[in-house]
């Protein structure tokens, strides 16, 4: 029995070392298979290569010799400090050994397209010492080729509102205002007016000028702004929004207008008025002298602005006025109603005034775009609920004055016109809005923020009206109406918008 089990052992022990030989074997050939595996894909894809690099033999993209030597391969493949005068002539002078060349063209549609740029259009030009891939960032690479174009927003902020240009045309692309070309199309795919590259007869051209065109032309704007333009502009240039609509709009510190001028000389004849019918009672036992009158009503109201009571006034001001508390006493219909109206009345003119100063402190903000543009989510979708709330108000209160009639409200013609403005100016404001989104071509997942405008759009887009011709006119009209109301603000009952505030803090001072 001990020699078979031995002899068993030396069989089986024969046996692991045959197929311990058999797998290694196994293992050998894979691996040698796997080598020439990617042997031959190497040697394939070196072929691609000088077979490639054969066939561009023929327009190499740099050349290999400058003055006479051979380059350093460091002459193309680095990054100067284009932060320096210097550097930023040697990234000009590298794009320039090919783009000022007349050999300089692309192939499109059989049709040969100059990409040869002139030196002296940037040595003149403001962008003297900028280099050209800090505006055209993506260039820079193989294939050789821009898909976003030069970006001016690196260096430059959006336009701040309602200034020199009249808004902050926030989809349209800079070149498509500032650049020579006076081609423009507008991009569904970006969202954006841009600069187009072919001209009115569909033949290419080259976008290579590097000239600023000269915005102070009086027919600068009518690029876009013209009969029958296919970008969504207005036929006509609109002013930009003046600084009395700072009750609603983002605005500029410009008048915008002469209907505006008359507006503001109104309104601050009023007001004179209104402080001379004032001045005309006794101010703290004082009849006669006028200018002892004006010099107690100054020291009581700078006496309590620095005093001890400044916070007592404050909380009485948030209370009293802002949150008519006082009114909400009386009645909470009354104070229901007016809040509808007031509350976002005032909400638009605290947000008008945030947007201003941070439109001016800091432009570059993502903060300032969202604020200025009309578009934006949050902008939208708040200026459409405050015209909301503001015209519900409007309809109970004249529901309450026209029909219902309680015996406390006396309806007087001067309440009446009060509504009637407002609401003519909500309804216009809507009305335009929507006129604005259809004919600029807002995309749903963008214009559906605006949750009245957009649907008033969606309706507008039924009809037959080519409403880029009748915009200005809805524009000019809620403009009329709203300067009216600016205008109208001293004479009717809505003075108390001045008179509560300074009653309330004269009052306290008395006490």
């Amino acid at each position: 029995m001990k020699f078979r089990d031995a002899d068993c052992e030396l069989q089986n022990g024969r046996q692991h070392h045959k197929d311990r030989d058999n797998m290694g074997k196994r293992v050998m050939r894979r691996f040698i298979k796997g080598i020439l595996f990617l042997s031959i894909c190497l040697a394939s894809l070196l072929t691609l290569f000088i077979w490639n690099a054969e066939a561009d033999k023929s327009r190499p993209m740099m050349s290999p010799v400058l003055e006479g030597k051979t380059r350093d391969c460091l002459d193309c493949h680095r990054f100067p400090n284009v932060q320096t005068n210097a550097g930023a002539f040697a990234s000009q002078a590298f794009c320039l050994e090919c783009h000022q060349k007349d050999t300089c063209v692309k192939t499109i549609d059989k049709e040969k397209i100059s990409l040869k740029i002139d030196p002296m259009e940037i040595r003149k030009g403001r962008h003297a010492f900028v280099a050209c891939i800090q505006c055209h960032t993506d260039v820079a690479r193989s294939p050789h080729q821009s898909k976003t174009g030069a970006q001016c927003l690196e260096c430059h902020p959006v336009h701040n509102g309602a200034g020199e240009i009249h808004a902050p045309h926030l989809r349209v692309q800079c070149q498509a205002c500032h650049g020579v070309s006076e081609f423009v199309y507008f991009d569904k795919h970006t969202d954006q007016v841009r600069p187009s590259h072919i001209n009115d007869k569909k033949i290419p051209i080259g976008l290579t000028d590097h000239d600023l065109q000269d915005t102070t032309r009086a027919d600068f704007c009518e690029r876009c702004h013209t009969p029958g333009n296919k970008v969504g502009a207005a036929h006509t240039v609109l002013p930009s929004k003046s600084f009395i609509c700072i009750m609603c709009h983002d605005v500029s510190l410009t008048m915008g207008g002469p209907v505006f001028w008359v507006a503001f000389i109104l309104l601050i004849l009023g007001i004179l008025f209104t402080v001379l019918f004032w001045f005309q009672g006794s101010v703290q036992g004082e009849k006669k002298s006028m200018h002892r009158k004006i010099g107690l009503v100054s020291e009581s109201i700078w006496g309590t602005f620095f005093s001890r009571d400044f916070f007592t006034i404050l909380k009485t001001i948030l209370l009293d006025v802002i949150l008519q508390r006082r009114l909400l006493q009386e009645s909470v219909k009354r104070w229901f109603i007016h809040s509808l109206i007031f509350l976002p009345i005032l909400f638009r003119f605290s947000m008008s005034i945030f947007t201003f100063f941070v439109s001016r402190i800091g432009p570059e903000s993502s903060l300032a775009v969202i604020l200025i543009d009309k578009n934006s989510g949050f902008t939208a979708f708040v200026n459409d609920l405050c015209g909301i709330l503001i015209l519900l108000g409007i309809v109970l209160a004249a529901l309450q004055r026209l029909i219902i009639k309680p015996p406390h409200v006396v309806s007087e013609a001067k309440d009446n016109v009060a509504l009637l403005l407002i609401g003519l100016l909500v309804l216009l404001g809507f009305l335009a809005e929507g006129v604005r989104i259809l004919m600029t071509q807002v995309p749903p997942e963008v214009g559906i923020y605006s949750f009245i405008g957009y649907p008033i759009s969606r309706l507008l887009s039924f009809t037959h009206i080519q409403w880029t011709a009748i915009y200005p006119y809805l524009w000019w009209a809620h403009a009329g109406v709203g300067a009216a109301f600016v205008a109208y603000l001293p004479f009717g009952k809505m003075r108390h918008m001045f008179n509560t505030p300074l009653t309330l803090l004269l009052n306290y001072k008395m006490k």
